[in-house]
């Protein structure tokens, strides 16, 4: 069964971040299953009463400058029983509380594991992320830290995704973080992007050249320029084949380059579930990225003002479960 492609694929959280659980439990980390019996995720974790280790000697060294995913070696000890989250460079950036907006590079392994299960720095960009929608070794050990910090994180398996995992296609047992971050966005700076949306939109020009193009491909965006939209499909349209970026209304603020910081608005529905429409501004929840030119979704967003509306067809791929998807972007602010 495929599933629905609802949020913007470069702007979402990476599937291996991702909050699951299967446990109504709580408590300290330190793990109370043997090796061999299976261990469930923890949930509603309270980062306070964890106890948070500093360093570890069974820590595996990792190899190579900063800006680069590094290589893993491994000794022979067993996984820390608690989150440990040892700093190997210092930043001196804004500093991260448990409800902010972290852009971060990083690698990620299981236990012992010398090939990663993710990185940023494979796919050649910075992600960002709520720390409130990640797993809990993730919000408990990147809170406090500050823009700049280069970390390494081991996390237990209560803390991730369990063991066996309890999630589809997620890294089981304990697990091993590189975290760089790059840049920490308070709740405060994300309310006053989304404010500057709405009145950087209301000032946007329309192309009705550009509106009737999405009309004849079947898809339709209501809502007047600075306020939340609406986005559907028509019944029987035709999917889209490659990514299709259609500006539907031109800004007059600053343009956004390659590599810039951006905060978006987003609203979304696939191909086949009117149902599946979803919208950070119903969500209070604006998303920032990184712009690259390179990206094959947001890519076309480079040279498009602060202020304009976008619409981007995305194509499913059935190798990835995906569905075609719809989305509307309003850009809110280059950071």
């Amino acid at each position: 069964m495929r599933r629905a492609a609802t949020v913007l694929p470069a702007l979402a959280l990476s599937a291996c971040l991702a909050l699951t659980g299967c446990s109504d439990s709580s408590g300290d980390a330190a793990a109370t299953a043997s090796a061999d019996a299976p261990i469930a995720v923890l949930t509603n974790v309270d980062c306070s009463k964890l106890t948070v280790d500093s360093d570890a000697d069974s820590l595996p060294t990792l190899t190579g400058d900063a800006g680069n995913e590094p290589t893993i070696s491994w000794g022979q000890a067993d996984a820390p029983a608690n989150l440990t989250v040892k700093t190997l460079e210092a930043g001196e950036g804004t500093q991260a509380a448990e409800d902010s907006i972290v852009v971060a590079n990083y690698a990620g392994w299981e236990w012992g594991a010398t090939e990663t299960f993710d990185s940023s720095y494979a796919r050649g960009e910075a992600t960002p992320f709520s720390l409130q929608g990640v797993i809990s070794g993730w919000r408990c050990g990147l809170t406090g830290h500050r823009a700049g910090d280069r970390l390494e994180l081991a996390i237990p398996a209560e803390l991730a995704y369990g063991q066996p995992a309890a999630a589809p296609n997620s890294p089981s047992g304990p697990l091993v973080f590189v975290v760089e971050i790059e840049r920490v966005l308070t709740q405060s700076e994300l309310a006053e992007a989304s404010e500057g949306a709405q009145a950087a939109s209301k000032d946007a020009v329309a192309d009705p050249q550009a509106e009737q193009t999405l009309a004849q491909r079947g898809v339709t965006v209501t809502g007047d320029l600075g306020t939340a939209p609406t986005v559907s499909v028509a019944e029987g349209a035709a999917e889209p084949t490659a990514v299709e970026t259609v500006v539907t209304a031109r800004g007059n603020g600053e343009t956004i380059a390659d590599g810039d910081y951006v905060v978006l608005e987003t609203a979304a529905v696939n191909w086949t579930n009117p149902d599946s429409f979803q919208s950070s501004w119903e969500e209070g929840v604006p998303q920032p990225t990184v712009i690259s030119q390179d990206s094959p979704i947001i890519g076309g967003l480079v040279g498009v003002p602060v202020g304009s509306r976008v619409v981007i067809l995305v194509p499913g791929d059935e190798s990835q479960g995906t569905i075609a998807t719809a989305f509307v972007v309003d850009v809110a602010a280059v950071l």
